[in-house]
């Protein structure tokens, strides 16, 4: 299983980027699709709390891919990870340096063919 975390500060972007994927990808056992967009009072912004707790749920995952958008999504991903005490969790997690968009789709469509995390990481190469 791999899990995509999606990180803006736009819950609307991050709720509206799962649902396409979604879509795309359907009811699969190979890929979970996490948002993690705004606030928890509904502004813009980032909780790098949130991001921690989606990676805490994730724990049994033989990945996590983080894609982020801008600035402090970024930042606010970092700080998630390190807030990570369980180290073998933590080698799990990869913040993915690709657009939010375009690499977050490519990740879980490819995750459907083959959840190898260099296969993965291939294909990102190409956007």
């Amino acid at each position: 299983m791999i899990s995509i975390i999606l990180v803006s500060h736009s819950k609307k972007i991050t709720d509206g980027l799962k649902e396409m994927i979604d879509e795309m990808v359907g009811t699969s056992d190979n890929v979970k699709i996490f948002s993690a967009g705004g606030t928890d009072d509904g502004r813009l912004g980032t909780n790098p709390i949130a991001v921690m707790e989606i990676i805490e749920q994730c724990q049994d995952d033989k990945h996590i891919l983080i894609f982020a958008d801008i600035g402090s999504a970024i930042l606010s991903s970092e700080t998630a990870i390190d807030l990570i005490s369980d180290e073998k969790l933590k080698e799990k997690i990869l913040l993915v340096d690709a657009p939010l968009i375009e690499g977050s789709f490519v990740a879980a469509v490819q995750a459907l063919v083959d959840d190898d995390l260099d296969a993965i990481l291939n294909e990102l190469e190409n956007i």
